[in-house]
């Protein structure tokens, strides 16, 4: 008995770390290139410089707090979803309290700390719907096609690779320079990638959870030890959503690194003359 519930505690152990560290993983990625971004942008134009992709994309990320908060029945103490007037750098929050009883509530604040990352890739591929729909259509065939043949067993590194070059053939289509949806469309993207990142209090309150969604899956893997069912189900449960998670946040990744590029190109043009 002592030997099958420290493999319970093993295995729970490597589930939630596939679960919760791919996406702390992709929001410290973003984070990294947000500042990269937001310092080139101030020595290049100043502070305010900021100010040009927040009044779209802090409300994004904020919005992506307060929409987990109510899933997760939090209560809202106060909301600013932007502020351009704040005396510091805080140009949005979401101010929320929880039971610390409750199981529910306390696993929510993982979810509410990564929402920015899930109402941002929402907006991306929403907007792409709606503006660039065949652009959407192209990114859904090579989406699935990703999941696919990753789930079969091909190599993982080669079906990113694959979908990540033919979602940037598709972006770079020269049909795309005279629509002008398309440039509706990066000009948003870049907006909401700019501030899709998560911040030190983001990812110390999605912490917060990890202790809850541990014992969730202890439960869970007990269970399935008890009824005699493969707990490898919820292995791959959880591996096909951190497969669904990195082909969503491809888009995201990508306007944050041509947000850089262009943060970089400006800092440097600046710095010659």
């Amino acid at each position: 008995m002592i030997r099958e519930i420290g493999m319970i505690i093993q295995l729970s152990l490597l589930e939630l770390l596939a679960f919760a560290g791919p996406v702390l993983l992709i929001g410290l990625l973003l984070g990294y290139m947000e500042r990269l971004s937001n310092n080139y942008l101030r020595q290049s134009f100043g502070k305010k410089a900021i100010l040009l992709t927040a009044w779209i994309g802090v409300p994004v990320h904020e919005t992506g707090h307060l929409l987990m908060c109510w899933m997760f029945r939090h209560r809202i103490r106060k909301v600013k979803l932007l502020d351009l007037k704040a005396s510091d750098a805080t140009l949005g929050y979401v101010q929320h309290s929880y039971s610390r009883t409750s199981l529910y509530q306390s696993m929510g604040n993982f979810f509410i700390g990564i929402g920015p990352i899930l109402s941002g890739n929402v907006v991306l591929i929403g907007s792409m719907y709606i503006l660039l729909p065949e652009l959407f259509s192209s990114f859904s065939g090579q989406l699935a096609v990703f999941t696919g043949s990753t789930l079969s067993g091909s190599s993982f590194m080669a079906s990113v690779a694959t979908f990540l070059t033919g979602l940037l053939a598709s972006l770079a289509d020269p049909a795309n320079l005279v629509n002008i949806n398309f440039w509706i469309y990066i000009l948003l993207s870049i907006g909401v990638s700019s501030h899709i990142a998560l911040s030190r209090a983001d990812l110390k309150g999605a912490t917060r959870g990890l202790p809850v969604i541990f014992i969730v899956l202890i439960v869970a893997n007990t269970l399935a030890f008890v009824i005699y069912a493969d707990p490898r189900n919820v292995a791959g449960e959880i591996l096909r959503y951190n497969i669904y998670l990195l082909g969503f946040s491809i888009l995201s990744i990508i306007f944050s690194g041509l947000n850089l590029l262009l943060s970089y190109f400006a800092w440097s043009l600046r710095k010659r003359m």
